[in-house]
């Protein structure tokens, strides 16, 4: 069932049918932040994260931005082919760099999805509000904007990934000017200048395409999530995106797809459904796909929660819910089965973020956004409790 607003706006009277993003944004979304795009972090500031245990481009038209440099090619043939690169960027943290800080406040308003780059102790973040693209430094805390959308559209700027080798970042990207052209993008920047090499429409895969969330493998591709109709696009930096798989098991009853990413030895992708939730495996060498059978609790009873941001680190996928961090650990090495345990967290998640000075929580408050109340302030912050 799709969670777009053509659907969703007919039913506004129920709760329910204005739940995140995909049910549609307010025509002005509440703005309490600074305008100011470069912010310094207050290091006295409190960290407001101490859980305890729970007991239970162009137009949608144009599918590469033309103005890509001509290194902006599908196969790098400098790029390593080693197909058990890890993607985890928790590894053990070098003491002879800077311990990261415990919380940085954001001017990014309604930031859904985020990203750590190990190589350039950097976080980028995405914005609901605005669009645009934003870089904090995770050693001065400075946050600024990299890119703003000049295109027509009320853009979003939602999950996105970091490709280390070829110093890239993925960012899914949607034009929700509803009912039409609803259109998901995937965005590809070089994190050295800063500059955005291609600029891909999904509807070049299939016309009614949304994006939520993009995940690269070793070998340089992009694999990008469709909350709405149960597929997964591949994308590479200068070929069109293609459908790589579509399948029931993508699709839930109330919000789909909203998080994924690449497993560490680059066997399968796995993805998380928002509502009702649950986490699934999709085999990146055959496309066949399999829910993943959980021993123990993987769900948020707070209203209007699910299953929003994912990460992966020591072993393990941790997956933020709107007010829970719940580690998945697998006790079968193909993913068919697992175990989790949970934390309670303030409300508002909507994701979490592997480094390799420990895991930080994005506070995004999707659910403010899409129902036009007032925020708290952004923020991400370290997670220091136990899982």
């Amino acid at each position: 069932m799709s969670a777009r607003p053509v659907i969703l706006r007919a039913c506004a009277v129920s709760a329910l049918c204005v739940l995140l993003v995909g049910c549609g944004a307010p025509a002005s979304a509440p703005d309490t932040s600074p305008t100011d795009a470069s912010v310094a972090v207050d290091t006295a500031a409190p960290i407001d994260v101490a859980p305890e245990p729970d007991s239970s481009v162009n137009e949608a038209g144009s599918a590469t931005d033309v103005t890509a440099p001509s290194d902006a090619r599908a196969e790098d043939a400098s790029a390593p082919t080693d197909a058990s690169a890890p993607t985890d960027a928790s590894a053990p943290a070098d003491a002879s760099r800077p311990r990261l800080r415990d919380r940085y406040p954001l001017m990014a308003r309604f930031p859904e999805g985020g990203t750590f780059d190990p190589s350039d102790d950097a976080f980028y973040v995405g914005s609901l509000g605005d669009g645009t693209v934003r870089r904090v430094d995770a050693i001065t805390g400075e946050e600024r904007v990299v890119f703003t959308e000049t295109a027509p559209g009320r853009w979003w700027t939602l999950g996105m990934d970091i490709d280390v080798t070829r110093r890239r970042l993925w960012v899914c990207a949607m034009d929700d000017r509803s009912p039409a052209p609803r259109a998901g993008h995937v965005w590809v920047f070089d994190t050295t200048t800063g500059r955005r090499i291609a600029n891909h429409a999904l509807s070049t895969a299939a016309m009614d395409a949304t994006c939520t969330d993009v995940a690269v493998t070793a070998d340089g591709r992009a694999y990008v999530c469709d909350r709405e109709q149960g597929r997964i696009y591949r994308a590479e930096v200068s070929a069109a995106p293609t459908v790589f798989v579509n399948s029931p098991a993508l699709s839930a009853r109330f919000i789909g797809q909203n998080a994924m990413l690449v497993l560490p030895d680059q066997s399968a992708l796995l993805t998380v459904l928002y509502g009702p939730p649950s986490l699934v495996r999709v085999d990146l060498r055959d496309a066949s796909v399999r829910a993943v059978t959980i021993n123990g609790r993987f769900s948020d009873l707070t209203p209007l929660a699910g299953a929003d941001g994912m990460t992966y680190a020591n072993g393990s996928v941790y997956v933020a819910f709107t007010s829970k961090l719940i580690r998945v650990t697998p006790t079968l090495a193909d993913w068919s089965r697992a175990d989790s345990t949970n934390v309670d967290l303030p409300n508002g998640l909507t994701d979490v973020i592997s480094t390799r000075d420990g895991l930080f929580v994005l506070n995004g408050q999707a659910v403010r956004f899409a129902l036009g109340t007032t925020p708290d302030p952004f923020a991400l912050v370290r997670f220091v409790g136990t899982l």
